[in-house]
């Protein structure tokens, strides 16, 4: 039986790593077998093991030909390196063909890994090649390596961990929100539990409504929808004067969502434009509203712990965006009408004429 060996600190697993060993195992007719350690003596450990685990548990339960073993866990944190694995793997799987997965990046210092030499020849050596990637030839011809072909990006671990990207499987992403990890915390910093719950929700809603519509990337409605109203709660003023004079003249109720948009960019890393515009008009709309910012602006107004029945509305964003988004706008500026609220703002007036 072949059999791939996958270790990692998997913190937390993501789509790069399931994307890898998917590859690997439909090239290579093989299963694969997930091998997450604890963090070294020299490191800090960002998250309990247990809780890695369970994430891992959550992605591969779907795919039979993945598993997981704890040989690494178990060892703990004292001295450990790959060939201590792939001995203990060959010696108790005698009748086992087994390849070793590497990422692109652990080509080039394969040299430097403890016997290198011995650990290639109890095991094929094989890595995932990631396009523009520059390879060191010698190492994959000296250490008979062979190339697993995938259409896979550089996914970053850290910048999840940061809420800089969010390329990992909705449900990581809810038991990570659930348990308080990486960067929930830093949110919770900002927000009442109230805010917090409807944050979550309206990032749960766009993500289910950009998923439905086959958007590249779902995960920038998540995290648009997590981060919209990230500055509700503190005084914009001081925000507003210094870097959003041209908005001054606008109500009060708008100011949190261009104050949203500077703590997004300066504390959370946020870079991608479409995310930042989505967050900044999020209350008031525009004139020129993208795909995502027409989501955010509907999952704000509809999502369901805002307390009425919005069960049409959000069928209408499933459906269509763009008529279910102009049904949304529609919605809310008839309830703001009928409740006499201020819509004569500049933003407000221009969406409005825009799509109604």
């Amino acid at each position: 039986m072949k059999k791939i060996l996958f270790g990692g600190s998997f913190d937390p697993i993501h789509l790069g790593h399931t994307h890898m060993a998917a590859c690997a195992a439909k090239q290579l007719d093989a299963d694969v077998i997930f091998l997450p350690s604890v963090a070294a003596v020299w490191k800090i450990e960002t998250t309990p093991i247990e809780h890695k685990l369970k994430m891992i548990d959550l992605v591969i339960k779907d795919n039979p030909r993945f598993s997981v073993d704890l040989y690494e866990v178990n060892k703990g944190k004292e001295q450990h390196y790959s060939i201590d694995t792939v001995r203990h793997f060959v010696k108790q799987y005698p009748n086992d063909e087994f390849y070793y997965l590497i990422g692109t990046d652990h080509v080039n210092a394969f040299h430097k890994w403890k016997d290198a030499k011995e650990l290639s020849e109890l095991v094929k050596v094989i890595y995932f090649a990631r396009p523009g990637y520059q390879l060191d030839e010698n190492n994959i011809k000296e250490y008979r390596m062979l190339k697993i072909v995938g259409d896979g990006k550089e996914i970053s671990s850290t910048h999840i961990r940061g809420l800089n990207a969010l390329e990992i499987d909705k449900r990581v992403i809810d038991y990570i929100v659930s348990n308080n990890l990486y960067f929930v915390p830093k949110i919770r910093e900002y927000l009442s539990e109230k805010r917090f719950i409807h944050s979550v929700s309206v990032a749960s809603l766009a993500y289910e409504i950009a998923k439905k519509h086959n958007l590249s990337n779902p995960d920038n409605a998540y995290i648009a929808g997590l981060l919209h109203d990230i500055a509700k709660e503190i005084d914009q003023k001081p925000i507003m004067v210094e870097h959003y004079k041209e908005y001054l003249d606008m109500p009060k109720f708008s100011y949190h969502q261009f104050a949203s948009d500077y703590i997004a960019k300066t504390i959370f890393g946020i870079v991608d434009e479409e995310v930042l515009a989505a967050i900044k008009f999020h209350a008031t709309g525009n004139e020129n509203m993208g795909t995502l910012a027409k989501i955010i602006y509907a999952a704000d107004k509809i999502e369901p712990t805002r307390g009425f029945d919005s069960t049409d509305l959000i069928n209408a964003m499933m459906n269509n965006i763009e008529t279910g988004f102009k049904t949304v706008l529609q919605a809310n500026k008839d309830f703001l009408e009928n409740n006499r609220k201020d819509i004569n703002n500049r933003l407000t007036l221009k969406c409005f004429n825009q799509y109604l």
